[in-house]
């Protein structure tokens, strides 16, 4: 597994569905734009998406790079919360950003297929993280969440 893991996968399936929703937008704007909502309060919303998940992804990113130079499992800072917080900051907080500035209904489903699409190939990343680390990220692995930061009981 490279270090970038699985993002380009779920980020690849994100964008080849957001093409032709996005096409279908432009093209037929009076059928698939959010029309019910203003588009500044649209915009708002989404730069403060954008913001959130920006500065997440900037310290989560920073404190991966530190481990993985060090060649270590890293799991303090938001790793100790879910063990995918960059995807997390990219599937719940950026793409919607990105999304809601485009003020188009299908759109709104691409972080659900990024989702997806990350719930389908998260296992390689697995594999290959168990394979690195062995019982130490399997021990991470079953304390704590993958994608939610919600408490395990």
């Amino acid at each position: 597994m490279t270090r970038y893991g699985i993002g380009p996968k779920f980020s690849a399936a994100a964008a080849l569905y957001g093409l032709p929703a996005g096409w279908l937008t432009y093209r037929y704007p009076e059928v698939f734009s959010i029309r019910c909502i203003p588009y500044l309060l649209l915009v708002g919303v989404g730069a403060a998406l954008l913001l959130a998940g920006g500065v997440i992804y900037a310290r989560v990113l920073r404190t991966f790079n530190a481990g993985y130079r060090q060649g270590k499992l890293v799991r303090e800072g938001a790793f100790s919360i879910v063990r995918h917080p960059i995807y997390a900051a990219w599937i719940w907080l950026i793409i919607p950003g990105f999304v809601l500035f485009f003020r188009s209904w299908p759109l709104l489903a691409a972080p659900l297929v990024a989702y997806v699409a990350f719930k389908v190939f998260v296992h390689e990343e697995d594999a290959s993280l168990r394979r690195e680390f062995g019982e130490s990220y399997s021990q991470y692995r079953s304390e704590t969440n993958e994608m939610f930061p919600f408490r395990r009981q």
